[in-house]
């Protein structure tokens, strides 16, 4: 359509209407976009946290224009992933220390 409308100098009135009814807003679209991807995302017992952190990251991914334009060479995004992950190994070590306490519990009240 941007082809044909916007080099044909016949149709560059029809062109500029147009252009303005593709932008014009579309009301909850965002919102019900967001339900969308969110569900996309959604796994089987994911924590609450972990489903937070996910879409945190898809809407910067978003907003920046794509995967392409992330800056990798950000410290403070070096930084920051590197300590997220000692934070999530911290906190598989954590978790797998519970499951034995329960594990040892209730062994002992059998």
């Amino acid at each position: 359509m941007y082809d044909t409308m916007s080099q044909n100098p016949s149709c560059k009135q029809l062109w500029t209407v147009a252009k303005q009814l593709l932008l014009l807003s579309h009301g909850q679209d965002t919102v019900e976009r967001g339900f969308s991807v969110n569900k996309e995302r959604e796994v089987e017992n994911m924590a609450e946290s972990t489903f937070a952190a996910k879409r945190m990251v898809c809407d910067h991914v978003q907003s920046v224009g794509g995967i392409n334009n992330i800056d990798v060479t950000n410290k403070q995004l070096q930084l920051y992933c590197s300590s997220a992950r000692q934070k999530y190994s911290a906190y598989l070590e954590y978790e797998k220390k519970n499951r034995s306490k329960v594990a040892s519990i209730r062994r002992e009240k059998l």
